[in-house]
């Protein structure tokens, strides 16, 4: 068994490469499959790159208040509780709200993301307005 021990606090800032804006990870485990898991902390108007998972990926909203939409243009504002399934291979991207930060645990499944484009300022209020 590994345990990531929650009262050590430890967070990891979000790279340029996958995210726009002032994100914090805390570290994760992987399974022997690539099935991971993390929480991530967004500050308001921060987001993740376009990104797509080989085997999909779950998102649940812990605090405040943010949006996820896939290039197809299905898109949900997240609040505490929300479930999001992004099918595999289902581009996306989520992040907080332009005026709330959210958190949300997010499961990676099957091994890791692709990585795409950053979000531009016009896809991320499209849909969500």
């Amino acid at each position: 068994m590994e345990i990531a021990d929650g009262h050590d606090g430890s967070y990891e800032p979000g790279d340029a490469a996958r995210f726009s804006g002032q994100v914090s990870l805390r570290p994760s485990f992987s399974t022997p499959s690539g099935t991971g898991m993390s929480v991530v902390h967004f500050a308001a108007g921060a987001r993740t790159h376009w990104h797509r998972h080989p085997e999909g990926q779950l998102l649940y909203a812990i605090s405040g208040r943010g949006r996820v939409r896939s290039r197809d243009g299905q898109s949900h504002l997240l609040a505490p509780g929300d479930i999001v399934y992004a099918a595999p291979g289902e581009w996306h991207f989520h992040g907080g709200c332009p005026d709330s930060p959210m958190a949300h645990v997010a499961v990676s499944m099957g091994g890791s993301p692709e990585w795409g484009d950053p979000v531009t300022d016009e896809e991320y209020a499209e849909g969500l307005s």
